[in-house]
This record gives structure tokens, C-alpha cells and sequence, in this order.
């Protein structure tokens, strides 16, 4: 129980968030390079990605998983949508395919299913929190 838990903290699911390998065709890096690069110009994901991490930040310390009020779950799963719609858009808006080899490689393949079994479990746990809570009223 206690490496679900860990497994799915806050700052572990950011830290996989921002290590995920991309394998361009020509240049590959970390995800955190894709975000860095697209800030200046104001792209969707990276915007996304800021503040899904701030969010997830956010809650983590000014709750401190305490999970006493019902907004910290409800914060922590708009965080979690929220990384997840950036790696979506990320790889949905590349016309060109560039990026798909990531889709092929298994070190990029790994750390995105690490990433995703991650926060499948992330949400599911805050889910049944709000859940739960719903059903002690």
C-alpha cells in the first residue's frame, strides 16, 4: 500500500511528467525541453503544463494530502487532466509526425506507461475521495 501511495504522489507523477523521452527524427529530449521550447511562443501545451504542475504543486503543499476540504481533490484532478491534455495536444498537434517515434522506442515507451499508470492511479485515488466523501454526508 504504501508504494501505491508513493507511486502516486504528487511530485513523483511531476517528475515522470517532465522525463518522459520524446525521440524526434533528428533531436529527442525530455519532455521539460518541449515545454521550455514552447513558452516564448505561448503554445497550448506547454501553457497546460505550467499550470497542471502548479496546480498539483499547489495542492500538495497547501494541503499536504490531508484531503480534509473537497477542493484539494477536485484540484488535484484538474491538475492531473490537465499534464495529461498537454502530452495529448503535444502529439496531436505535430502535422508532420515528427515526434512519433516515441511511439516505437521502448525507453520512451516505458517512462510513458510508468508516467500513465501513474496518474490513472493518481486520479482514481482522488476520485474515490470525492466519492467516498459523498456518500459519508
Amino acid at each position: 500500500m504504501k508504494m501505491i501511495k508513493l507511486f502516486t504522489h504528487p511530485v513523483v507523477i511531476i517528475i515522470a511528467f517532465l522525463l518522459i523521452l520524446i525521440s524526434g527524427e533528428h533531436l529527442g529530449g525530455f519532455y521539460l525541453l518541449y515545454i521550455l521550447l514552447g513558452l516564448p511562443h505561448g503554445a497550448v501545451h506547454s501553457l497546460l503544463a505550467i499550470v497542471g504542475i502548479g496546480l498539483l504543486f499547489f495542492t500538495n503543499y497547501k494541503y499536504q494530502q490531508q484531503f480534509i476540504f473537497n477542493i484539494e481533490p477536485v484540484l488535484n484532478i484538474m491538475g492531473g487532466i490537465m499534464i495529461l491534455l498537454s502530452l495529448f495536444l503535444f502529439f496531436y498537434n505535430d502535422k508532420s509526425h515528427y515526434n512519433y517515434g516515441t511511439f516505437y522506442q521502448t525507453i520512451p515507451v516505458i517512462l510513458l506507461s510508468i508516467f500513465s499508470l501513474s496518474v490513472a492511479g493518481f486520479l482514481f485515488n482522488n476520485f474515490s475521495k470525492i466519492k467516498f466523501r459523498q456518500m459519508a454526508s
